[in-house]
């Protein structure tokens, strides 16, 4: 499948780095649809990295030297959201990282770059040699420090479910007989809320889906007492998190019959805060009975890395240097050589050529 940002340049929809046209090596489907809770592909929440020239991954090559002069604008990574395809009738969110900084989070074990190497195959819209080669890898990036980082977005995802701006704002709307289904952000301003969550709230408002329609985010918390969309990921982070402690591996969509349930609002919110403490005591002792690797590989990543860029530029001789103590080794085993071939007449001499890392 050709790639999205490709489509989207096409159609002059997005104006991304000049590098990415045709250059984007892995882009996936994220959000619910890649956790099987959900069929709607109207919004398209697109993960992936791209290469940009060899100069901004080694600028040494360019004559550019760090922390002097004028530095070189570095691409990390371009970040676009609410696009929308008329014709299609999508909208799409995009996250497009430089492998290297992809590697890096991954490596992090970040929970969204772990969860876009992990996405069923249905999700993978678009992928490349080197795309298919990382992939083919992704189980190198698991480590027991993704249980420190699935923990910290989870609690962050609690305190987002508890909607407290929401809330009060639904209090306020109630005190002066205001329908908050209804209510216009002018009136939201006449409601003395702090600026903050006032601020927060607006943005909520604004959200509409493709036929004007407000979302059904506020409506659910007016339902259901608290933020359905931050339950469910309070659950999937902890479920996964075990997944790669106990199996070494990842299957987001093993859990989605509850992943559903908790979207529907059959989850009370204090039944979510109890799943949460009670499943962060018991993975706490599974993170220490663990016979996951204790932390990142950095030698195996790098290599692959480094696979994936020889496939991308080929040689990679000129831009990265030998470690100095390798070259004393082969400067020693030269010698040895030199040594033997006058000892026993050996002719043609033996010339060693290093390697490059």
């Amino acid at each position: 499948m050709s790639s999205i940002i490709d489509k989207l340049m096409n159609k002059q929809l997005i104006q991304p780095p000049t590098h990415m046209k045709n250059n984007v090596q892995y882009e996936v489907l994220m959000g619910s649809v890649a956790y099987g809770c959900s069929n709607d592909t109207s919004d398209m929440d697109i993960y992936g990295f791209t290469i940009p020239y060899k100069d901004m991954i080694f600028p040494h090559l360019a004559g550019h030297i760090q922390g002097f002069g004028r530095q070189q604008k570095r691409f990390e990574q371009f970040q676009q959201h609410h696009i929308k395809d008329k014709e299609e009738r999508k909208e799409y969110d995009l996250s497009i990282y430089n492998i290297v900084k992809y590697f890096q989070l991954c490596m992090e074990n970040n929970p969204n770059m772990i969860d876009s190497l992990f996405v069923p195959r249905r999700c993978i819209l678009h992928s490349t040699q080197i795309g298919e080669h990382v992939r083919e890898n992704r189980k190198l990036f698991l480590h027991k420090g993704s249980w420190h980082k699935f923990k910290g977005y989870a609690f962050s995802q609690v305190n987002k479910m508890k909607s407290k701006e929401i809330n009060n704002f639904i209090r306020k709307c109630n005190r002066f007989n205001l329908d908050p289904l209804t209510i216009t952000i002018p009136q939201v301003e006449d409601l003395g809320i702090d600026s903050l969550d006032k601020n927060n709230l607006i943005v909520s408002m604004k959200k509409v889906d493709q036929s004007g329609i407000r979302t059904n985010r506020l409506p659910n918390i007016i339902k259901h007492g608290y933020d359905v969309k931050f339950a469910y990921h309070v659950v999937r982070l902890l479920n996964e998190v075990e997944q790669i402690m106990v199996e070494h591996d990842l299957d987001l969509e093993r859990n989605r019959e509850q992943l559903k349930a908790i979207r529907r609002g059959d989850w009370t919110k204090d039944k979510i805060i109890e799943y949460f403490e009670l499943k962060e005591k018991s993975l706490e002792e599974l993170y220490i009975k663990s016979t996951l690797q204790p932390s990142p590989n950095e030698d195996k990543i790098k290599s692959l890395l480094l696979e994936c860029l020889e496939i991308h530029f080929g040689s990679l001789e000129n831009a990265i240097s030998i470690d100095s103590s390798i070259m004393e080794y082969i400067d020693i085993i030269e010698h040895s050589i030199e040594k033997i071939k006058v000892k026993f007449k050996i002719n043609p001499p033996i010339k060693l050529e290093p390697i490059s890392e």
